[in-house]
This record gives C-alpha cells, structure tokens and sequence, in this order.
C-alpha cells in the first residue's frame, strides 16, 4: 500500500467521522461567525435590562450567531 493510497483512505474516513457528527452538534460559540463581543456584552446585562430591550438570556446565542427574535405578531 503506497502513501498516497493511505492518505486517500485516511481522508475519506475523516470526512465520513466528521459528517457523522455534524448532526450532533447544533451550535457552537467557537463558530467564526460567532459575535464574541456582544455576547460579553449582552451577557452583562441583568434580567430587567434584557426584558427592556425585548429578550431574554436563552435568546442571546441566537442573536450572537446572527439570528433574529420575534416577539408578538407580524
């Protein structure tokens, strides 16, 4: 078996591991896209103050990620 055939192999074993996995993991503060400076900022922030801009603290991962928080109707 030449080097080239074993790291062929080795490749295709480790895109499949990490396909396997990718369902597993759902959100991750080590994402690149991950807005580290609101989160510290955000998460500083009490209860009260939360409340008074519209959120709460389980909404702050998703904002910090890029998402958006509905709140009432349309």
């Amino acid at each position: 078996m030449s080097t080239q055939t074993l790291t062929r192999f080795y490749c295709s074993f480790c895109d499949a591991i990490k396909n396997f996995f990718k369902g597993f993991v759902t959100e991750s503060r080590f994402d690149p896209g991950f807005d580290h400076k609101g989160y510290k900022q955000l998460s500083k922030l009490s209860d009260y103050e939360l409340r008074d801009i519209g959120i709460t603290r389980g909404d702050i991962n998703h904002i910090c990620r890029g998402g958006t928080v509905y709140r009432g109707g349309f």
